[in-house]
């Protein structure tokens, strides 16, 4: 494989984790759940497998894809869930065409649980990934099997860096025709020339932007939350930054920069 391969094999990697969030764990708690993924072969994409308090946790759908990828599952038969005793009760058995004896156990779920809204669902799936569980062999433990709580909302879509935000704004412009005498407004004349997106120079300094900012009253945990840095790397961040970018930040924070 080449190195432009590679590269962009660890490129593609790094958006699907940000996809699902894994971005954001501790590499050994990442690396853990991954781990568990590729062992019973479930796709995090699809929540076959989620991370709570650090902790991975199999969903019914992974243990349901783990079933039917087998070629063994012989069908499911849960019982119609029922109040006893503060809790709904039900029970699953799953059938197994190499084996002769269905897996039959029960779930349950409080009354008063923190999803007592769908409580006879929450106990049918509770019953369900027991008995899947133990069918095909899945070690690790089920999100369904956590009474304390909710299963975890969809992962927000992760806010685009600064310099997508910067090369969605160039892609925005309008195309200027190549004019010698108005090149100096452009950051790039070359490539106007070639046919592509004029990017105009905003000519804001990165000393003009932090002073503005300043005058604005923006604090510098506004700035560090807009570029996505700690406060001690605004400095050097807004520094390395082009033109157009640090117009994408002075807009971001609402700063008057444009001349009249």
């Amino acid at each position: 494989m080449t190195e432009n391969a590679v590269a962009t094999a660890n490129d593609r990697e790094l958006t699907l984790l940000k996809a699902i969030g894994f971005d954001r764990l501790p590499p050994e708690q990442r690396e853990l759940a991954l781990a568990i993924a590729r062992r019973y072969e479930l796709d995090p994409m699809l929540r076959h497998i989620l991370l709570i308090d650090g902790r991975p946790y199999i969903t019914r759908d992974g243990l349901l894809h783990v079933a039917h990828r087998s070629g063994q599952l012989d069908g499911i038969e849960v019982t119609d869930p029922v109040l006893a005793d503060s809790f709904w009760r039900s029970t699953c058995s799953v059938y197994r065409k190499d084996m002769t004896r269905p897996f039959t156990y029960s779930g349950r779920y409080p009354e008063a649980g923190k999803n007592r809204t769908f409580g006879p669902e929450m106990a049918v799936k509770v019953a369900e990934v027991q008995a899947l569980r133990r069918a095909f062999d899945v070690s690790a433990p089920t999100v369904e099997e956590r009474w304390d709580v909710d299963l975890p909302a969809e992962p927000p879509a992760p806010r685009p860096t600064l310099a997508e935000r910067a090369a969605q704004k160039a892609e925005t412009l309008v195309l200027q025709p190549m004019d010698p005498i108005a090149s100096a407004a452009y950051v790039n004349p070359e490539e106007i020339a070639e046919g592509a997106r004029a990017i105009p120079r905003d000519g804001l300094s990165a000393h003009d932007l932090i002073a503005l900012a300043t005058k604005a009253g923006r604090k510098k945990a506004d700035l560090a939350t807009a570029i996505g840095c700690d406060i001690v790397q605004i400095v050097d961040r807004v520094g390395a930054m082009t033109d157009t970018e640090r117009g994408v930040l002075a807009d971001e924070l609402n700063l008057d920069w444009r001349p009249a």
